[in-house]
């Protein structure tokens, strides 16, 4: 099997298929699907407490594809076939991966599905590259540099890893506020998720602007020309 450059695994959320959660599998890589957990940049993470922690894994050795399911709980089903945990299995973007008996499903894209790029110039690429400085609360997008605080600069840093796809209500509070998501803890208010993205939309004038679409959540774009910041409530 010829593989394309670069795969995209798509987490398919109910109502949402192919607006989940994503990241991009390069040769020799892997990624690591799981629950949140405050996990690193090569996981792929999924909000749904039925996921294990470490649930399986997906990755390409020279130009071929396998999934490892990794001794999760409810495990991992290849075209319905539960998977024997710590054995790894061919794979191609045309089988069905499923986790919890097809609670959660997984998609397979090669470069090919991908929706048209356009073609940029050195200069362009520069003016649009995006750097995250964790230790500073800071986004630079070529010149322009902002310090966000604690919470803004969290919710920056989930949409952005989620760029053009939507985000959860539910997924922000989790992300933003851990603290509040356990038993007995103050729940948080879409009132206050509304506040934060108002906040956090206003430093935002350079480049980016959320959005957010009824029923499905909030996600955030590039604008080449964000003259005016622009807030879009949820939806209580």
């Amino acid at each position: 099997m010829n593989l394309p450059e670069i795969i995209k695994v798509i987490v398919d959320t109910a109502g949402q298929k192919g607006h989940g959660s994503f990241l991009y599998l390069e040769p020799g890589k892997r990624i690591t699907i799981g629950r949140h957990a405050g996990a690193g940049q090569d996981v792929l993470t999924i909000y749904n407490q039925l996921v294990s922690k470490r649930h399986c894994c997906i990755y390409r050795i020279h130009n071929e594809l396998y999934v490892e399911d990794l001794g999760s709980k409810n495990g991992t089903e290849l075209n319905g076939q539960r998977l024997i945990p710590h054995q790894k299995y061919p794979l191609t973007t045309e089988d069905r991966l499923t986790l919890v008996s097809g609670l959660v499903g997984l998609q397979l894209e090669s470069e090919s599905d991908f929706e048209e790029t356009r073609e940029y110039k050195i200069s362009e690429l520069l003016d649009r590259e995006v750097q995250l400085h964790d230790h500073l609360q800071s986004i630079q997008v070529g010149r322009e540099h902002v310090t966000l605080s604690k919470k803004e600069y969290q919710l920056f840093k989930l949409l952005h890893s989620r760029l053009d796809h939507f985000v959860t209500k539910e997924e922000i509070m989790q992300y933003v506020w851990p603290e509040r998501c356990i038993e007995d803890a103050e729940l948080v208010g879409v009132d206050e998720v509304n506040s934060l993205i108002y906040r956090t939309n206003k430093k935002l004038e350079f480049g980016f602007v959320i959005k957010s679409v009824y029923k499905k959540g909030v996600y955030m774009k590039r604008e080449e020309s964000a003259s005016e910041p622009q807030m879009h409530m949820l939806q209580k």
